[in-house]
């Protein structure tokens, strides 16, 4: 009865005060909505750039390499000795005992020369596995080409895959378009690629004993990586390719995809385990995000940017419903005490006038959060195309969809409310009732 009895009257003055609220409610509901688009916006940003490295960058889920210091540990790529062919062989075998792992690739780091008959620059690139690379990278990036053809597409011998601005160095033509993921049931557009005639020679520092090696490759594709200073010298080509380039049977790393859902801390830890019992103690096991530098300043700066933006909208949301409710409640000091008059308790008082803030702020809550839906849903559908400072290709301005902070930003406000009311009422539920009942 008490309850029943609480929640209409709480709901009455509610709407019999709620135009004196209407500032407040206002500010309740910008400020969810500006925590919950952020979240999104944050949830969107870190998924993209997650994708980025695991599946456009291929690292997958986990990294194999052969750290050689203590740099190497925290950078991937510096200082990493060679898996030799003996070492690969042992490796395979630990992997085939992995019950999660759906593919492993190889790939060998690979710098030098490379010139046509009219130009040379530098390059530094890949050679790599291209099933396993393809595996990883899954439908929406497998096709990585702007033009010409993917590697695993190609048929042709010796097959070389080249960054944009390396291209253009070369006199091929450069689409002015960037990399974009596929989406369900889209067709790739297709381009030709158009370079000058002849094969291109690369030439390197072979493996062991200094010696320079030069082989001939035909550009094939043109790829965007997304960062210019990669397309100015990146070049991609099959693994077979890339080891008689440096006269080798060498790899530099392994890249692992696990299944979808797999524990990778977990996997790693077994990898990592069966490797130290195989006798293979300098090979370790990193998760793609341990050395991704960029993913996790980028994390971190979002992170913190979100959680001020919660601080600074708890603090304007508390403040201006304390200022309501003292302008509220305190022109119903004599409400409350008839009510105490009539054999109500302070406790029910509080729990009356905690209720009535709580309605205000659910409603701005839930506005917030409708409003919210609203937008992302809109920009989704409208599919705006940004540069990013540093890219060399456009990124989606997405918004995800982010149910924990909705749930979160709900309940943070009804506890502000209720928190907020108790403090006016408090202090007028202290005066005596004939006091407040005697004043005019």
């Amino acid at each position: 009865m008490t309850v029943k009895l609480l929640l209409t009257m709480s709901l009455r003055n509610l709407w019999r005060q709620g135009r004196k609220s209407l500032g407040t409610f206002v500010v309740m509901s910008i400020s969810v909505l500006a925590l919950c688009l952020l979240s999104g916006y944050m949830q969107s940003n870190v998924e993209l750039i997650r994708d980025a490295f695991m599946r456009w960058g291929a690292r997958g889920h986990l990294v194999i390499e052969r750290p050689a210091s203590e740099l190497a540990r925290q950078v991937e790529g510096a200082g990493q000795l060679p898996l030799t062919a003996a070492l690969q062989q042992r490796i395979d075998g630990v992997l085939a005992q992995e019950p999660q792992l759906v593919a492993s690739a190889r790939v060998l780091r690979i710098s030098g020369m490379v010139s046509n008959a009219y130009v040379s620059s530098i390059f530094a690139g890949i050679g790599q596995d291209v099933e396993q690379i393809r595996a990883i990278k899954g439908p929406a990036y497998e096709y990585d080409v702007v033009a010409g053809t993917p590697l695993w597409m190609e048929t042709r011998p010796q097959p070389l895959v080249l960054g944009q601005g390396l291209a253009a160095i070369l006199g091929c033509a450069v689409p002015e378009v960037g990399f974009a993921p596929l989406q369900p049931g889209e067709t790739p557009k297709s381009r030709p690629i158009d370079c000058p005639p002849g094969p291109l020679e690369l030439t390197a520092t072979t493996r062991g004993t200094a010696r320079v090696n030069a082989v001939r490759a035909q550009p094939t594709g043109i790829m965007d990586w997304g960062i210019k200073e990669i397309n100015d010298r990146l070049v991609v080509m099959p693994m077979a390719d890339a080891q008689a380039l440096l006269n080798t049977t060498d790899v530099s790393e392994y890249h692992l995809l696990l299944e979808d859902g797999a524990d990778a801390t977990a996997a790693r830890s077994r990898i990592a385990a069966a490797l130290a019992e195989a006798g293979l103690d300098d090979v370790e096991v990193f998760l793609w995000s341990d050395r991704a530098a960029f993913y996790q300043q980028v994390k971190a700066v979002l992170g913190g940017f979100l959680n001020f933006i919660a601080l600074i909208a708890c603090a304007i949301g508390f403040t201006s419903l304390l200022n309501a409710s003292y302008m509220n409640f305190s022109q119903r000091a004599r409400e409350f005490a008839t009510l105490r008059s009539l054999g109500f308790t302070r406790r029910f008082v509080l729990a009356l006038a905690a209720l009535e803030n709580s309605w205000l702020a659910l409603g701005a809550a839930l506005l917030g959060i409708g409003t919210t839906a609203a937008i992302v849903w809109s920009v989704r559908a409208a599919q705006i195309m940004w540069t990013p400072p540093g890219s060399s290709n456009a990124v989606p301005v997405d918004l995800a969809w982010v149910a924990p902070t909705y749930v979160a930003a709900v309940v943070g406000v009804v506890v502000i409310a209720a928190f907020a009311s108790s403090i006016p009422t408090r202090k007028i539920l202290r005066r005596p009732i004939r006091a407040v009942l005697s004043d005019a």
